[in-house]
C-alpha cells in the first residue's frame, strides 16, 4: 500500500516521522465479516454497491486502535494512530496472518475481512518478529486475479494501483476524473471501493458473521438505489450515503453513479438520466448519453436524438453520437 510519508528508501518506513521518539508499532485488526447489509436488486430498482465495510471503515480502524492508545496514555506513554504505515505487511511481521494473492491480509478463521490499523508508541513493548515473508497461503488459485475487473492484480506480490478500480472512483489511478467509453463496464455498479478480490475468494467463503459490532456507525444503506443519487443535491447526499462515501467527491459519486445505471441497462432509469443529459455538468451529460446507449431501446434512442438536435458540447454530442449508434434501431 502507498505510505509516501513515511518512505525512506525502497521498501523501508520510518516509524519516527509519525512520533520522533517512538519504540513500538502495535497492529490491531477487527473483524468484519457480516457488517454489509446488501439488499437485492428488483426491476426497476436498480442498486449501487459500495463495497465491503465501507460504512464503518473508519470507525472499526479506529474502535481498537482508540483502546490501545488510551491504555498505553494512561500508563503515560505517547501514542500516535496512522494510516502511513504498511500494516498489512506488519501484521505478518508480527504473525497474525499472510498477505494472500489479492493482497490482503489472511487470517485462519477470519479470512480477509480484517480491518487493520496501526498505533506508534514510545512504549518499550515486548514485541515479535516473524518477517515480513509471508507463506503463499493461495496455492494454485488465482479466482482474484482472474476476477479482478480491472486487471490491477497481476499475481503474487504484483498490484498495478493505477488500474485499481478503488481509485478510479477517485478520480486518481489511470484515467482521473474521466473513465474512458471502453473502461466503463469494468466498473458494474460500484460506488466507492470494491470488493470482488475478496468476494471470489475461497478463504472466505465459510466465514461465520460476526453478530456484534462494537462501535456506532450511521444507519445507512450499503447497496443504495442508483436513480435518486443522479440529481441529488449535496444535502440529499449527505442524507443517502455515509459519509465515508461521499468525503471522496460528490462529483464522483454522481459520476460512478451514471456508469452503474449504464451497467444496470434498467429501462428505469431512461428518465433521470434524459434529465440530467439537460441538466447536468458536460462530463456528467456525456455519461448520461453513454448510460442511454447501454439500456438501448427505442425510448433511449428517441431521447438520445432529441438531445442531439440542442446539444452544443464537443465531449456530450460525441457521447450522443457513440450511444446512437450502440442503440440505434435497425
Amino acid at each position: 500500500m502507498p505510505c509516501n510519508a513515511t518512505l525512506v528508501a525502497p521498501n523501508t518506513y520510518d516509524p519516527k516521522i509519525i512520533l520522533p521518539n517512538a519504540v513500538t508499532v502495535v497492529i490491531v485488526g477487527m473483524y468484519m465479516y457480516g457488517f454489509d447489509k446488501i439488499k437485492p436488486e428488483e426491476p426497476g430498482h436498480p442498486r449501487g454497491n459500495i463495497g465491503p465495510w465501507t460504512r464503518g471503515y473508519v470507525q472499526a480502524g479506529r474502535y481498537a486502535t482508540d483502546a490501545v492508545e488510551s491504555f498505553l496514555e494512561d500508563e503515560g506513554y505517547e501514542t500516535r494512530f496512522t494510516n502511513e504505515l504498511p500494516y498489512r505487511t506488519l501484521a505478518v511481521k508480527c504473525g497474525l496472518g499472510k498477505i494472500g494473492r489479492n493482497g490482503f491480509l489472511f487470517s485462519e478463521g477470519l479470512g480477509c475481512y480484517i480491518r487493520l490499523g496501526a498505533v506508534v508508541t514510545n512504549a518499550p513493548l515486548e514485541t515479535v518478529n516473524y518477517t515480513t515473508s509471508s507463506e503463499d497461503p493461495c496455492g494454485r488459485c488465482r479466482l482474484c486475479v482472474d476476477s479482478c475487473p480491472t486487471g490491477a492484480l497481476k499475481g503474487e506480490n504484483d498490484w498495478d494501483a493505477d488500474m485499481c478500480l478503488h481509485l478510479w472512483q477517485q478520480g486518481k489511478g489511470k484515467y482521473g476524473d474521466y473513465i474512458p467509453i471502453e473502461e466503463r463496464h469494468k466498473c458494474g455498479n460500484y460506488l466507492m471501493r470494491t470488493g470482488k478480490c475478496l468476494q471470489v475468494c475461497i478463504r472466505n467463503h465459510n466465514l461465520v458473521p460476526r453478530e456484534h459490532f462494537p462501535f456506532q456507525v450511521e444507519n445507512k444503506e450499503d447497496s443504495p438505489e442508483l436513480i435518486p443519487l443522479v440529481l441529488a443535491s449535496e444535502e440529499e447526499y449527505k442524507d443517502l450515503l455515509p459519509y465515508n462515501v461521499y468525503k471522496y467527491g460528490i462529483p464522483y459519486i454522481r459520476r460512478d453513479s451514471i456508469i452503474a445505471l449504464g451497467n444496470s441497462k434498467d429501462e428505469a432509469a431512461i428518465g433521470v438520466l434524459s434529465e440530467g443529459l439537460r441538466a447536468l455538468p458536460e462530463k456528467e451529460r456525456g455519461l448520461c448519453a453513454w448510460a442511454l446507449g447501454e439500456i438501448k431501446g427505442e425510448k433511449a434512442y428517441m431521447v438520445l436524438l432529441e438531445a442531439e438536435k440542442i446539444e452544443t458540447g464537443t465531449l456530450v454530442r460525441s457521447e450522443i453520437q457513440h450511444a446512437l449508434e450502440a442503440c440505434k434501431i435497425t
